[in-house]
């Protein structure tokens, strides 16, 4: 009696990817194009399907190989950690304990040296070009200031959040872009404990300009 072998079934290619395809030169290619496109049209107005359009490829390649539209910006720009993932995980905690929360991740994901030279580049760029500013300014309200704005009263959200951008932002060129003395020396547990009050009294304390 002659055995019954089942008919072998093949397995399945991921969505989006053709056959033939190769991961590093199609991944390259998208990221070039996604490069051109967040230039050209800014991470707001560029799209998933309009990069896959300028790469030359189908739209689910692109969802293969990148989450979401910030996923593949973070990763055009180099930087290892999205900071919109981070400020995520901040934000989960109680809102009279968070400033001290972002402060201490703010300084935490700093001392990595890959996430510190991708994110140097990207502040100097935001606060030197007007063309990377474009790029980059809605790429920030979406993943980072927006994410703190929904934790906050919505009459004053807007107000506070760009308070606290205008310390951190602040607190990063002084420390690390410009070097500023003693600032740039202290430990991080001693920064936490100078700026963190400041960052919490304009998520949640009294600011008198905001109650005329």
């Amino acid at each position: 009696m002659t055995e019954h072998v089942p008919n072998e079934v093949p397995s399945a290619r991921k969505r989006g990817r053709p056959k033939g395809s190769t991961t590093g030169t199609t991944r390259a290619a998208i990221l070039k194009a996604a490069s051109k496109e967040f230039s050209r049209a800014g991470y707001e107005a560029a799209s998933l399907r309009s990069v896959a359009r300028r790469a030359g490829v189908d739209p689910a390649l692109v969802h293969h190989y990148f989450k979401d539209k910030s996923d593949l910006f973070v990763q055009t720009m180099r930087i290892p950690v999205n900071p919109g993932e981070i400020i995520a995980e901040a934000a989960t905690a109680p809102l009279e304990e968070m400033g001290e929360a972002l402060t201490r991740a703010l300084l935490a994901t700093w001392r990595k040296p890959a996430f510190c030279t991708a994110a140097t580049a990207m502040i100097r760029g935001l606060v030197s070009s007007s063309s990377a500013a474009k790029v980059l300014r809605p790429f920030l309200q979406e993943q980072i200031f927006s994410r703190l704005g929904a934790r906050l009263p919505e009459e004053s959200a807007e107000p506070r959040v760009a308070l606290v951008a205008s310390q951190v932002v602040g607190l990063i060129v002084a420390r690390y872009i410009i070097g500023l003395e003693p600032l740039a020396s202290m430990d991080d547990e001693q920064v936490i404990e100078l700026v963190a009050p400041t960052i919490q009294r304009y998520l949640t304390g009294q600011l008198p300009a905001l109650n005329h």
